[in-house]
C-alpha cells in the first residue's frame, strides 16, 4: 500500500527584512507584523552578521534568519527572494511599522487584478527619530513624496522603495536586483518590473522612519540620493556608497 505524501503548504506572503545592527527598529516592525489580521505569512530576516541583538529579536518573533556577508541592499533582497516560499514577496526595511490590516488589503488587491505586479502602502511619518519642533516639516515633505510616488506609478519609472509587495513570479521574470548597485538600486530595478504589469498604492498605511533626513537634513539627504541617479540616467549603471544611519547617528 502506497503512503500518501503530505502536501506542504506554502505561505501566501514572505516578508523579507534586510538587517545589519537594527535592534533599535526591527522589534517594532516585527510587532506590527504579528498584529496583522491576515496570518498566512512567513518572516525571513537576511542578516549581515549584526553585532547587536538584531538576530535574537528576529528569532524571538519567529523569523527565519539567513546569514550573508555585508554587501548592499540589492544583494540582501536577492538572497531573501531566492529563499522565499510565498506567492507574494514583501521587501520591508527594518525601520517601518505596518498597519494591522495591510496584509489583508494587499492579498485582496492582488487577487482582484492579475495585472498588478507591485503594491506599496501609503507612507506616513514615523516620529521615532524626529524632534517635535521638526515634525510638521517632515509631514509636509512626506506629502510631497507621496504625491510624486502616485504620479510616478503611471510612468515607466515607478518611485517605489522601502516597503513593497511584489508577485514572486514577476520578481524572478524581471531578473532580480542589480547587485553591482549600492545606492538607488530601486531606480534600476522597478522600471524592469513595471514592464510586466501595474503598480498600485493602497491606503492602508505604513509608518516610515526618516532617520537619515532627521540626522543630516532634508536637502543634504535628497541630494545624496539624487547624485547617483545621474550616471544611471546617462550610462544605465553606477557605483556609489554612503554611510548608514543607526539610532539617528551616522556610522560606518
Amino acid at each position: 500500500m502506497k503512503s500518501k505524501k503530505k502536501k506542504i503548504m506554502k505561505p501566501r506572503i514572505t516578508v523579507v527584512i534586510p538587517t545589519y545592527n537594527e535592534e533599535y527598529y526591527v522589534g517594532d516592525l516585527l510587532k506590527s507584523i504579528k498584529k496583522q489580521s491576515y496570518a498566512d505569512y512567513e518572516i525571513l530576516g537576511v542578516d549581515s552578521y549584526s553585532k547587536d541583538r538584531t538576530v535574537s529579536i528576529l528569532k524571538k518573533y519567529g523569523a527565519k534568519v539567513v546569514k550573508m556577508p555585508k554587501k548592499n541592499v540589492a544583494s540582501a533582497y536577492n538572497r531573501g527572494i531566492k529563499a522565499s516560499k510565498g506567492d507574494i514577496v514583501a521587501l520591508v526595511d527594518a525601520d517601518y511599522i505596518l498597519s494591522s490590516k495591510l496584509f489583508e488589503r494587499i492579498i485582496k488587491d492582488f487577487d482582484s487584478d492579475p495585472n498588478i505586479v507591485c503594491i506599496e502602502p501609503t507612507i506616513t511619518v514615523r516620529s521615532k527619530d524626529i524632534p517635535k519642533k521638526e515634525r510638521k516639516k517632515f509631514i509636509a515633505f512626506n506629502k510631497l513624496v507621496m504625491y510624486l510616488k502616485r504620479a510616478s506609478y503611471y510612468t515607466a519609472t515607478p518611485f517605489a522603495y522601502g516597503c513593497v509587495f511584489i508577485r514572486r513570479k514577476a520578481l524572478i521574470k524581471a531578473g532580480l536586483f542589480n547587485e553591482d548597485i549600492d545606492v538607488d538600486e530601486n531606480w534600476e530595478f522597478y522600471p524592469r518590473l513595471r514592464k510586466l504589469g501595474k503598480f498600485k498604492i493602497v491606503e492602508n498605511t505604513a509608518q516610515m522612519s526618516y532617520r537619515r533626513l532627521a540626522a543630516e537634513g532634508i536637502l543634504k539627504s535628497c541630494l545624496m540620493y539624487l547624485t547617483p541617479a545621474i550616471p544611471i540616467a546617462i550610462h544605465n549603471r553606477f557605483k556609489w556608497d554612503f554611510k548608514a544611519i543607526r539610532k539617528g547617528k551616522v556610522i560606518d
